[in-house]
C-alpha cells in the first residue's frame, strides 16, 4: 500500500503532546507514525517549511513530494499559503540537501483556465524550470457549491458557473502548458485526457525502486485511477491555508 496526505496539508499536520525531544527532533509530524505501515508515502503539501524539509531527509528512501505551486499563493484565493518564489526557494532547498528531483512531483493544482489563471501557471512552469524536476500534476479548477459561495464572498468572480470549466477553455490551458512539453512531464488528475495517470500510479513504484502490483483501486471521485492509496491524516476539513477553491467543506 501507499500512503497518500490528501485530508490535509503534510507540513503543517504535527503529532501534539509527544515528547518530541526524545531523539532530538524538533517537529514530528502525523503521517510519521504511519509510514512503517506503507510502502512508501506521497507527501502533498503547498508549503515545504524548514521542519517539514527535516521529516522529509528523515524519510529520504520512502517518500514521494507533491509540491503544489499554483501561483495565487499568498493572495485571497490561497491567503495562507507560500507565494511561488518563496517554494521555489524551499525546494530548491532541498534539493541542494540531497533530495533526488525524480522523487519531487511539481503540483500545478488547481489551474483556473481563464487568461489570467494561464499565465499564473505558465509562471509557475517558467520559475521551476532550474530545478530538474521533470514531474507536473495539473488539474482544472472544479466549482463546488461551496466553492462558489467562498469567491462570492471574496468578491471574486469566477469564469464559469459550471462544476467544470468549458471545454474550450480547458483546451486552452492544456495547450498552454503543453509548450513545455520539452521540460516537463504532464500528468492531470482524473480530467480523462491522455496526460491521464493516478496521483499512485505504477511510475511511482519504478522510482521508489519496489514491485508493482494491484492490491486496490481507488474512487474517491470520477475518473480517480490511483492504486493501493491509504490515507495518512484525517482531518477532512479545510485546513489552516484557507484556500478558497479547497473542495472539503469548513
Amino acid at each position: 500500500m501507499v500512503g497518500i496526505t490528501e485530508r490535509g496539508d503534510a507540513s503543517n499536520c504535527y503529532i501534539e503532546n509527544l515528547q518530541q525531544n526524545l531523539f532530538g527532533i524538533k517537529e514530528v509530524f502525523k503521517w510519521e507514525e504511519k509510514l512503517g505501515k506503507v510502502d512508501f508515502a506521497i507527501l502533498i503539501t503547498k508549503c515545504v517549511t524548514d521542519d517539514f524539509i527535516e521529516a522529509v531527509l528523515r524519510h529520504k528512501n520512502k517518500v514521494l513530494l507533491h509540491a503544489t505551486v499554483t501561483g495565487y499563493g499568498g493572495t485571497i484565493i490561497e491567503p495562507n499559503v507560500f507565494t511561488k518564489e518563496k517554494s521555489h526557494m524551499q525546494v530548491k532547498k532541498l534539493l541542494s540537501l540531497g533530495f533526488p528531483a525524480q522523487q519531487i512531483v511539481l503540483r500545478v493544482d488547481p489551474i483556473i483556465p481563464s487568461d489570467k489563471g494561464i499565465e499564473k501557471a505558465k509562471e509557475v512552469l517558467e520559475l521551476f524550470s532550474d530545478t530538474g524536476i521533470k514531474r507536473v500534476r495539473y488539474s482544472f479548477l472544479d466549482v463546488y457549491p461551496h466553492v462558489a459561495e467562498r469567491f462570492k464572498a471574496a468578491g471574486i468572480k469566477l469564469p464559469y458557473e459550471t462544476f467544470r470549466a468549458p471545454d474550450a477553455m480547458i483546451s486552452k490551458a492544456r495547450a498552454a502548458i503543453h509548450e513545455y512539453d520539452s521540460l516537463y512531464d504532464f500528468e492531470s488528475c482524473a480530467e480523462g485526457d491522455v496526460d491521464k495517470v493516478g496521483c499512485i500510479s505504477e511510475k511511482d513504484y519504478k522510482i521508489m525502486n519496489i514491485p508493482f502490483k494491484i492490491e486496490s483501486t481507488s474512487h474517491q471521485r470520477k475518473g480517480c485511477s490511483c492504486v493501493n492509496k491509504k490515507e495518512l491524516l484525517s482531518e477532512c476539513k479545510r485546513c489552516s491555508h484557507q484556500c478558497l477553491y479547497c473542495y472539503w467543506v469548513g
